[in-house]
């Protein structure tokens, strides 16, 4: 029987903490605007997890924007501190996308660079990483697809 794997994230106060049992489905590192203009970094390092595997404590702040998709995306953060917790994305089923540096136990592996056309000039991506211009490769997005709709 396999242990189910637990993890967390909190905002900067601890008034907002998502829980999450199961693995990430994904993890990419996301260049888009979008990303950057939610959280103020020059990309973001973002783990993403089936709807069903997340709960949240606290009051939620939230701002629905179009993604690039075409599909809306729930830019979620902390009622009282803002500070920027997950994004709930619709082209997924409404996944939750986490910045890997909130959560707790939790070893960030991305799979690859995404929307690098949006990348901040001084940004360097690694050598060695899958990369597009815009949407995951098309692999990725084969085998996320159905584990996020099936």
């Amino acid at each position: 029987m396999t242990e189910a794997i637990k993890t967390s994230a909190h905002c900067q106060c601890g008034a907002l903490t998502l829980h999450i049992e199961a693995a990430p489905v994904v993890q990419f590192v996301c260049h888009c605007r979008d990303c950057r203009k939610f959280t103020g970094m020059p990309f973001i390092e973002a783990a993403f997890f089936k709807v069903d595997a997340c709960s949240v404590d606290g009051q939620v702040d939230s701002t629905i924007i179009k993604g690039g998709t075409g599909y809306d995306k729930i830019h979620c953060s902390c009622a009282v501190c803002k500070t920027p917790l997950y994004v709930r994305v619709a082209a997924l089923n409404d996944a939750w996308a986490v910045p890997a540096s909130r959560l707790s136990p939790f070893k960030f592996e991305p799979q690859a660079h995404i929307w690098t056309s949006e990348k901040a000039d001084n940004v360097v991506i690694p050598a060695g990483i899958a990369q597009t211009a815009e949407m995951p490769p098309k692999e990725i997005i084969d085998a996320m697809l159905p584990v996020f709709w099936g």
